[in-house]
């Protein structure tokens, strides 16, 4: 996509790989069973308590539901008038910056990117939770869900593997790649000045994705090249510490005590040879 806008590429829409429609299918196909479940089913608001993300199921539980660090993540908001266009923003979300990034990528790479995005949003946010001042109930929500962490961070990625590009917003407006990552701040800003207290679904989640994006995002990320760093200075430190210790002197030869010198004894078929007169008759040298 490098230098070239969506209408240079035939007006077509990206086309996902296979992670990205198991992921896309994933989300959708669970946020239609939050709905019916929540709103349909006896005790199923109960039931959404063991896959949302809370301080409470993390914290203060004797087993922390740790799992909801993910799970919480392949949900959208399972009920009220906007449930439906929770889960559209979503798809569309992930769908327009995510073909790019599993395309460079590789599958394995694209899904581990959006599961630690996940995972980093929610930590984020119940690490705000435990110490913001209690008054600040923005920053204390009773549940956590959604996919926010991981559309900032792909839109973070994407805009850093393709700073240079140029892409038509809405088919109309032209942007370069790098604008995407101030859109991303903007977004995360804008969850937060626009907060609704009857959804508290967690504002804080969206900046973990975007400290996901800078660190995982671009080829080399930032976070392999500093581990790739961190090796080298380690094996320079060993190489160092190796050629500057001391070498130990060999061992002197032991002579043998109490035997009798040693000489060279002269002798062979060479010898022999020598000593021989050759014969009178040379018919029979053969």
């Amino acid at each position: 996509m490098d230098q070239r806008s969506l209408q240079d590429m035939g007006g077509m829409f990206p086309r996902p790989g296979k992670a990205l429609k198991a992921l896309l299918a994933t989300i959708a196909g669970l946020s239609v069973l939050g709905w019916i479940v929540v709103n349909w089913t006896p005790g199923g608001a109960q039931a959404f308590y063991w896959v949302a993300c809370s301080k409470e199921a993390i914290l203060g539980q004797s087993i922390p539901r740790v799992w909801t660090l993910l799970t919480a993540g392949l949900f959208t908001r399972p009920s009220g008038p906007g449930a439906a266009q929770d889960l559209f923003y979503t798809l569309i979300g992930l769908y327009f910056f995510s073909p790019d990034l599993e395309k460079r990528w590789g599958p394995k790479r694209f899904l581990r990117f959006i599961g630690l995005s996940i995972v980093s949003g929610f930590v984020l946010s119940i690490a705000i939770d435990a110490v913001a001042p209690p008054h600040l109930q923005i920053f204390h929500p009773h549940l956590m869900f959604g996919a926010g962490a991981a559309i900032t961070a792909t839109l973070v990625a994407w805009s850093r593997q393709n700073a240079d590009s140029t892409v038509r917003l809405f088919f109309v407006l032209p942007m370069k790649g790098s604008w995407f990552f101030w859109l991303a701040i903007f977004y995360c800003v804008a969850g937060v000045l626009a907060w609704d207290p009857q959804n508290d679904a967690g504002v804080v989640a969206p900046f973990g994705g975007i400290m996901t994006g800078l660190l995982l995002g671009g080829t080399p990320s930032v976070a392999r090249t500093l581990y790739l760093r961190a090796k080298l200075t380690l094996l320079r430190k060993r190489s160092s510490s190796a050629t500057d210790r001391p070498s130990s002197p060999r061992p002197a030869r032991s002579t043998r005590s109490g035997g009798p010198p040693l000489r060279v004894v002269y002798g062979g078929l060479e010898d022999e040879l020598k000593k021989r007169k050759p014969p009178k008759d040379k018919r029979y040298l053969n």
